[in-house]
């Protein structure tokens, strides 16, 4: 069989991997298309998500193609991964095959550097496919060929960005299993910030498991609650003239629960109602929904804020309802005082 080999670190898979294999399938007319995971290479240090979390979210694609396999091959050698070793390892293992090594514009501008270079292109057939018109120069035997751009990259991913290009079942599982989530996060909001979102995102559990309620919910309204405050009030003032222009005569410190509602939705892509309605309300206060109150009293009875909240905090965690009430009457006679 003619089999295509699609290596990365898939940290996490998506839609651009997808349509490298699937124009693998097309262009090179291959049987089958072989994601290979690797576990360290020689030219990343990033240390990587573990290999089960990245093999699930694999799973679940290939699971869609029967064409589509899984290699573990590189994942199962201990220490850096070499391309020479591997390809050397699959053509004793499967000498009835023939194999085209799949890479991108990035790894031929570094194949001078890769261990063997002139060995490995004699050993199998090395396809580029130029993504972004910008196909670079090779001294070695590499056959290039064009495929629709894909604008995103497994980096810009974990922080959060253009999640639109992965699989549902992948988003599912990434929120599912907290991968990445707290990257999403930190990379939007100050240290100070994002010390005290992870300290509400933790009481919000506490609550949630304490009153009878969804932990896993509670968990993302409290990791998110914040995820606007930061936001330019130029950029600010275009999501609330989009989502609730009525809200405008409100000051502008309380807008970011409006719009991190909104932003956790539309860009974090977490389409839940409980959690949009908890987050919008969680400045004010304005909603008795019970993850909405788990926030709103996570919020202000955050430990890291530096006073003794530890007896409203019992109190919530017995009746949610009841330390609300008192959060409430708190705050208004804090406001009061000035």
């Amino acid at each position: 069989m003619r089999i295509a080999i699609v290596g990365g670190s898939f940290d996490p898979i998506h839609n651009g991997h997808i349509q490298m294999a699937n124009q693998s399938l097309q262009a090179l007319q291959v049987d089958e298309v072989w994601f290979m995971p690797t576990s360290s290479t020689p030219l990343k240090n990033r240390e990587l998500t573990l290999d089960q979390e990245r093999l699930a979210m694999i799973d679940l694609v290939v699971q869609k193609d029967s064409r589509f396999k899984v290699c573990t091959l590189e994942l199962e050698r201990a220490g850096k991964s070499y391309t020479y070793d591997t390809l050397k390892k699959l053509i004793e293992t499967y000498p009835e095959h023939e194999f085209y090594w799949i890479i991108g514009n990035d790894q031929l501008e570094q194949f001078d550097k890769w261990y063997h270079a002139e060995k490995l292109v004699k050993m199998a057939h090395f396809v580029c496919f130029d993504r972004n018109g910008k196909l670079a120069d090779s001294k070695y035997d590499i056959m290039c060929m064009t495929m629709p751009s894909v604008p995103v990259s497994s980096s810009e991913i974990r922080m959060g960005n253009k999640l639109n290009y992965l699989p549902k079942e992948v988003l599912r599982y990434i929120y599912r299993n907290r991968l990445y989530v707290k990257d999403f996060v930190a990379s939007r909001l100050t240290e100070k910030r994002y010390k005290h979102s992870l300290s509400v995102a933790k009481l919000c559990e506490e609550f949630a498991l304490n009153n009878g309620y969804d932990m896993h919910i509670a968990y993302y309204i409290g990791l998110f609650h914040d995820i606007a405050k930061y936001m330019p009030k130029d950029e600010m003032v275009k999501w609330m003239n989009s989502i609730c222009p009525e809200n405008m005569e409100y000051p502008v410190a309380v807008w970011h629960g409006f719009v991190g509602a909104a932003v956790t939705k539309d860009i974090f892509l977490i389409d839940d109602p409980i959690v949009y309605n908890a987050i919008y309300h969680h400045v004010l206060g304005t909603s008795q929904d019970p993850y909405a109150m788990m926030v709103f009293c996570a919020d202000k009875l955050d430990p890291l804020r530096g006073y003794d909240s530890s007896k409203l905090i019992e109190i919530c965690n017995k009746d949610i309802k009841e330390g609300f009430d008192l959060v409430v009457q708190q705050n208004r006679e804090y406001l009061k005082r000035g």
